[in-house]
C-alpha cells in the first residue's frame, strides 16, 4: 500500500495559485468599466504615451484643473504597454489581471508557508485565492494596481525574510537587500499602501524571535539594516511623490463625513464601518458594488455602534493573544492585517472613499492567514475531528470560489454595473453620478443632468456631483444656477481651488464683481498668489470697469509665467483697451518669438485691435 506523500510548500502554492487563475477566469471576457474609462480607456498617457518619464511625472488620476491625484509609475506603465501589446483590447487586460491574481495568491500561499510551514500555507492560500472580496480587484482593470502592489508587498517581505535569516551567507545577504529594495520601490509604484512594509518588518522580528527563540533586541540589531533598506526607499517615494504631486500623503478627493485635518474625528466614523471589514472578510454574504453614501453613512457622534466596535476589536485582540501559543499564526495575521488596513482606513490619510472591498485585497493576506492558523489549531487540538475541520474547510473554500466565479461579470459592463449598483446600494448617489457621466459621454445631455441632479438629492454633502454639474452650466453660458453649485462645491471642500476660480469667474459674468474679488481674495490668503489667479483677477477687473487694475494684475501674471503666450496676450489685449499700444505691441512681440500657435494668435490679436490705434498713447 502507497503512503501518501507528505504535504509541501510547493504543493499549497500550485494549488492556491491554480484555484485563484480558476476563479478570476471568468472576468476575462469583461470590458472597461468605471474607473478602467478615464484611467486607461481614455488617458493619453496609456494609449499614446510619448515617454517613459511622462508616466514617471504623472498623477496616476489624469488631471483635472492641473491636478491630478495618485502617484503609481508602475501601474500607468503596466497599463500603458499592455495597450501597445493589445492595441487597446480589454480582453488583454482582463487576461493579464487574472495571471497576476494567479501569482499574487500562490505568493500568499508561499510567503505563509516560509513563516508557518505547508499546512498554514495551503489553508491561507485557498482563503485568499477564493475570497469573493477580491472580485472588485480582479474583475477590473484598475484592480491591477491591487495586485501589483500586493505582489510588491508580498515579494519585499519575503526578502527581509531571507535577509535576515541566521542561515543566510553575507553575500546572499547583500542580494536580498537588494531584492527587498526593489520589491519596496515597485510595490510603492504600484499602490501607496505598500508604505507599511517597515511597520510588517518589525512584525516579523517578534515572528522570528518566537521561531528561533532568539530575543526580540537580538533579531533586532541583526535586522536593523533590513529595516532601514525600506526605511531610505520609503523615504525616497514619498520625496518624489510630493516632487510630482505637491503633497506626499494627499490622496485626492476625501470621503463625505472625513476631516482631512482630524484624525480623532475620522477615527470616531471609521469605528463603525470597521466592523464591516471583519463581516467581509469572514461572512461575505452580502456583497456590494458600491459602498458610498447613503448605503454607508458616516457618523461622528459616538454611540452603542462604537461602543460594540471597540469591544469586538479588543476581543479578538484578546482572544488572539490568549491563543498565540496554540495558535500563534493567528496572532501574525491579525497583527499584519491592522497594519495593512491602517492606511486605508481614512484614520491616518484621509481617502475618496469611506469603504471599498478592492481596498481589503492587501489586508485579507494578513486575514487569510490568520483564518488558516486558527482552523489548522482546531485541527491538532481535537484529532479526532480533523476531518470535520477539513471537510468544513474545504466547503468554504468552494462556495467563497462559486461566490466570487458569479460576481466577476457585474464588471462586463457599465450598463451591468450600474444596474447591479443601484440593486446592491439603493440610495446611493455614485450609481446616478456615474450614469450621469455616462450620458454625457455619449450626447444625451438631458438624461446626463438629470442623474447629477438625483446624485446631489441623494448626497449633498458630496462636493464632487456639485462641482461637475455647476462646470456643466458654466461651459454652457447658464451662470447663474452655476453659481450655488460651485459654491457649496467650495464650502465642502475649500481645497478644490479649480472650482473657487471658476466660481469668481461665474460671478463675474453675472455682475457680480465684488463677489468675485472675494472669493479671489479667499484664495490668496489661502494658497498664495500665483499667475492663473492673477490672469482670472485682470479678467474680473476688466469686466468691472477697472482697466487700469486689471492692466497690473495682467503684467504680474505674465511676469510669473513668461512662457504662457495666453497671458503675453491678456496684457496686450488690456494694453490696446487701455490706450497703451506700445506695451501692447511689444508683447506681442514677444508672443511671436515663442512661435507656433503663439506667432499666429498674435497676428489675429494684431488685426482685431488695429482700429484702436488712434488712441494709443
Amino acid at each position: 500500500m502507497m503512503r501518501a506523500r507528505p504535504l509541501r510548500i510547493r504543493d499549497a502554492v500550485v494549488a492556491s495559485a491554480l484555484l485563484a487563475f480558476v476563479v478570476a477566469l471568468p472576468s476575462i471576457v469583461n470590458g472597461f468599466t468605471y474607473d478602467d474609462v478615464w484611467i486607461v480607456q481614455r488617458n493619453p498617457l496609456v494609449t499614446s504615451p510619448t515617454h517613459l518619464s511622462a508616466l514617471l511625472s504623472s498623477s496616476y488620476w489624469p488631471p483635472t484643473d492641473g491636478q491630478g491625484a495618485g502617484w503609481r509609475p508602475v501601474t500607468l506603465a503596466a497599463f500603458a504597454l499592455q495597450w501597445m501589446i493589445g492595441g487597446g483590447r480589454a480582453v488583454v487586460y482582463h487576461a493579464v489581471t487574472v495571471g497576476l491574481a494567479a501569482l499574487s495568491a500562490g505568493m500568499v500561499a508561499a510567503f505563509a508557508g516560509m513563516l508557518a510551514g505547508p499546512t498554514i500555507a495551503l489553508v491561507g492560500g485557498l482563503l485568499f485565492a477564493a475570497h469573493p472580496v477580491h472580485v472588485e480587484a480582479t474583475a477590473t482593470v484598475v484592480g491591477q494596481a491591487e495586485l501589483l502592489g500586493a505582489i510588491g508587498y508580498l515579494a519585499a517581505l519575503m526578502a527581509a525574510w531571507r535577509a535576515g535569516a541566521e542561515t543566510t551567507t553575507p553575500t546572499a545577504r547583500r542580494w536580498w537587500l537588494v531584492a527587498l529594495a526593489l520589491a519596496t520601490a515597485f510595490g510603492l509604484g504600484a499602490k501607496e499602501h505598500v508604505i507599511t512594509v517597515p511597520a510588517a518588518i518589525v512584525v516579523l522580528w517578534f515572528w522570528r524571535a518566537h521561531v528561533t527563540g532568539r530575543p526580540v533586541a537580538a533579531v533586532a540589531r541583526r535586522d536593523a539594516t533590513v529595516l532601514l533598506v525600506t526605511l531610505v526607499v520609503c523615504l525616497g517615494y514619498l520625496l518624489a511623490r510630493r516632487a510630482i504631486l505637491g503633497d506626499a500623503a494627499a490622496a485626492g478627493l476625501i470621503a463625505t463625513g472625513l476631516d482631512p485635518g482630524s484624525a480623532w474625528q475620522r477615527t470616531v466614523v471609521m469605528l463603525p464601518l470597521s466592523l464591516r471589514w471583519l463581516v467581509l472578510l469572514v461572512a461575505p454574504v452580502h456583497l456590494s458594488a458600491d459602498y458610498s453614501p447613503a448605503y454607508v453613512v458616516p457618523n461622528a457622534d459616538l454611540g452603542v455602534s462604537h461602543l460594540l466596535a471597540v469591544a469586538v476589536w479588543v476581543a479578538l485582540g484578546l482572544a488572539a493573544w490568549r491563543a498565540r501559543r496554540r495558535a500563534p499564526t493567528s496572532l501574525l495575521g491579525l497583527a499584519l492585517f491592522v497594519i495593512t488596513v491602517s492606511i486605508v482606513s481614512n484614520v491616518l490619510v484621509p481617502l475618496e472613499v469611506l469603504l471599498a472591498e478592492r481596498l481589503l485585497y492587501l489586508p485579507s493576506v494578513g486575514a487569510t492567514l490568520a483564518l488558516g492558523g486558527a482552523v489548522v489549531a482546531l485541527a491538532e487540538r481535537v484529532p479526532s475531528h480533523r476531518r470535520w475541520v477539513s471537510a468544513a474547510t474545504g466547503i468554504v473554500v468552494l462556495l467563497f470560489a462559486g461566490r466570487s466565479a458569479a460576481r466577476a461579470p457585474v464588471w462586463r459592463s457599465n450598463d451591468v454595473l450600474f444596474s447591479q449598483m443601484l440593486r446592491d446600494a439603493p440610495g446611493s448617489f455614485r450609481p446616478h453620478w456615474a450614469m450621469g457621466a455616462q450620458a454625457f459621454a455619449v450626447g444625451d445631455s438631458v438624461r446626463g443632468e438629470r442623474e447629477w441632479r438625483e446624485a446631489i438629492r441623494l448626497n449633498p454633502d458630496n462636493p464632487q456631483p456639485l462641482e461637475d454639474l455647476g462646470r456643466l452650466y458654466a461651459q454652457t453660458g447658464r451662470y447663474g444656477p452655476a453659481i450655488p453649485l460651485l459654491d457649496r462645491a467650495v464650502q465642502l471642500d475649500s481645497s478644490r481651488r479649480g472650482d473657487a476660480v471658476l466660481l469668481a469667474i461665474v460671478l463675474s459674468r453675472t455682475g457680480e464683481t465684488a463677489q468675485a474679488l472675494a472669493v479671489l481674495d479667499a484664495m490668496e490668503r489661502r494658497y498664495g498668489r500665483g499667475a492663473g489667479v492673477d490672469a482670472v483677477l485682470a479678467d474680473i477687473l476688466r469686466r468691472g470697469g477697472d482697466t487700469t487694475g486689471a492692466l497690473v494684475a495682467a503684467r504680474r501674471a505674465a511676469r510669473t509665467a513668461p512662457d504662457q503666450w495666453q497671458l503675453r496676450f491678456l496684457v496686450a489685449d488690456i494694453a490696446y483697451a487701455a490706450g497703451r499700444c506700445l506695451e501692447a505691441d511689444s508683447q506681442l512681440v514677444a508672443a511671436r518669438r515663442l512661435g507656433g500657435a503663439a506667432a499666429t494668435a498674435a497676428d489675429s490679436l494684431a488685426a482685431r485691435v488695429a482700429n484702436r490705434k488712434a488712441v494709443c498713447k
